[in-house]
C-alpha cells in the first residue's frame, strides 16, 4: 500500500530515503524535515509506523509520500523504481539493510548469501543507478549510502556475508562518485559503528564486550549519524564526494 499526501510543494528539494522507518532512517528523514525538505519515505512491511513516521514529518510543514517495497523482491524494486518517476529527487538515503541471518561463515548457504545481498546491495544499486541519471542529466545531486563498521574490519566469523554485502555498497559508491564528480553529483558513505537501535539490540550478549571495544566506551545515537548524513546529503555539502567516513566511537 501507497499513502501519500496531495501534492508535493515544488520550492522545497526533496530526498528518498530507503528503510526510513527504522532507528537510523526515521531520524534521518525528521532531520531532513527539521531542514525543509520533503521526505519520499520507503519501508517494507510496518505501515503503522510509517504512518506516524509520516504524522511527525509533517508538523515540520513539509510533505511526505510513503511507499512500501520488498526489497529482496525483485519485482517490487522495480515497481518502486517505476513509482519514483514521478518525483525530482535531489537526495537519495540508501539505508535499508538487513541482517536476517546469524550463522557462522562454514553454515551459509547460498540462499543466506543471496537474501541478504539483495537487499543490502543489489537492491540500492538498481534504485541508485536509475536516481543518478536523472540527478547528473539536472546537475544536482547528493547521495550518502549507510554502510558499516563490518565493512571496514570484515565483520565477525558470524558476519561476514553482512560485511561483504556492505563493501559490495561501497564500491557502487567510488564508481559512481566518480562519474558524478563533474555533474554536481556528490556521492559518498557512511559507516556507523554501535549505535543505539533496535538493530544492535537483538544481540544483547554480546553487547557488553562489543562496547568495551570502542575507546569512548558507549554506542553512538541515531541523532548523531542523521547529522552526518544531512550534511553530506544536501546542499550543505558542495565540495565532498567519493568519501567513506566512519561514525564509531573511535573505532
Amino acid at each position: 500500500m501507497t499513502l501519500t499526501s496531495e501534492k508535493i510543494k515544488n520550492d522545497f528539494k526533496t530526498v528518498l530515503i530507503t528503510g526510513a522507518t527504522s532507528g537510523i532512517g526515521s531520524k534521518v528523514a525528521i532531520k531532513y524535515a527539521e531542514e525543509g525538505w520533503n521526505i519520499l519515505c520507503h519501508y517494507n512491511s510496518s505501515e503503522e509506523k510509517a504512518v506516524k513516521l509520516r504524522e511527525i514529518v509533517c508538523e515540520h510543514g513539509v510533505d511526505c509520500y510513503l511507499f512500501e517495497a520488498n526489497l529482496s523482491d525483485d519485482n517490487e524494486i522495480q515497481h518502486f523504481i517505476n513509482k519514483l518517476e514521478d518525483f525530482d529527487i535531489d537526495g537519495l538515503v540508501n539505508n535499508a539493510g538487513t541482517y536476517e541471518v546469524y550463522k557462522h561463515f562454514s553454515e551459509l548457504s547460498s540462499h543466506d548469501l543471496t537474501s541478504t545481498f539483495r537487499v543490502n546491495a543489489f537492491a540500492p544499486m538498481l534504485i541508485t543507478t536509475n536516481i543518478f541519471m536523472h540527478m547528473r542529466d539536472r546537475g544536482f545531486g547528493r547521495i550518502v549510502n549507510i554502510s558499516s563498521i563490518a565493512a571496514k574490519y570484515g565483520g565477525s566469523s558470524f558476519s561476514m556475508h553482512y560485511g561483504c554485502s556492505k563493501l559490495a555498497l561501497e564500491g557502487m559508491t567510488k564508481t559512481l562518485a566518480r562519474e558524478g564528480a563533474e555533474y554536481n553529483v556528490l556521492i559518498n558513505t557512511i559507516r556507523p559503528g554501535v549505535i543505539d537501535t533496535d538493530f544492535h539490540k537483538k544481540f544483547p550478549k554480546d553487547m557488553p564486550k562489543r562496547l568495551s571495544m570502542i575507546p569512548m566506551k558507549k554506542a553512538g545515537m541515531p541523532e548523531d549519524v542523521a547529522n552526518l548524513v544531512f550534511y553530506l546529503g544536501s546542499n550543505k555539502n558542495n565540495y565532498i564526494t567519493n568519501e567513506i567516513v566512519t561514525i564509531a566511537g573511535g573505532e
